[in-house]
């Protein structure tokens, strides 16, 4: 019986019996688990970046993923987070090769089409910005699970590259 699967019913994800939560969408699975904040409110989710356990207040769905408030603005794509974004290939190819010696899964995201496709310079088909980010910016994405640890590697690198 420990071994039985089933599906979540939030993103019908494939799910083990004795899961406590949904590792796909962050949906609790087991009964009486509490907010981390509020001690007394039933927990709604778990924060798939910091693992916190959160109340309707205290977090919600973003991208089909549960997140907390503090890391609700994460953009996701496809259950990985953007970390960094630079039009720096270059700099991102640093950043993902030290990451990845750290045993850590980055993948770099970019919209940019390839300039042997459109002539002699870098065109990227995509111009402007949502929610303040450059649309036509390389992405570096790391699994949710993987956001905290990347960002406190990178931190000490990127403050001094600014």
């Amino acid at each position: 019986m420990e071994n039985e699967e089933f599906v979540c019913l939030t993103c019908e994800f494939v799910v083990k019996n004795n899961d406590e939560y949904c590792l796909n969408c962050g949906t609790i699975l087991t009964e009486n688990k509490k907010c981390n904040c509020h001690h007394v409110v039933e927990a709604e989710g778990i924060c798939l970046i910091c693992l916190k356990l959160c109340c309707q207040k205290c977090g919600l769905y973003t991208n089909g993923v549960y997140l907390c408030n503090e890391h609700s603005n994460y953009e996701i794509i496809e259950g990985m987070a953007r970390v960094y974004g630079s039009n720096d290939s270059l700099e991102l190819e640093y950043y993902k090769d030290i990451l990845e010696k750290e045993c850590l899964h980055p993948f770099l995201y970019s919209r940019k089409s390839d300039s042997i496709l459109l002539g002699d310079f870098d065109y990227s088909l995509y111009w402007g910005e949502f929610n303040g980010k450059p649309l036509n910016e390389i992405k570096l994405m790391l699994p949710l699970n993987e956001v905290i640890e990347a960002e406190n590697i990178l931190e000490p690198l990127i403050d001094n590259s600014n």
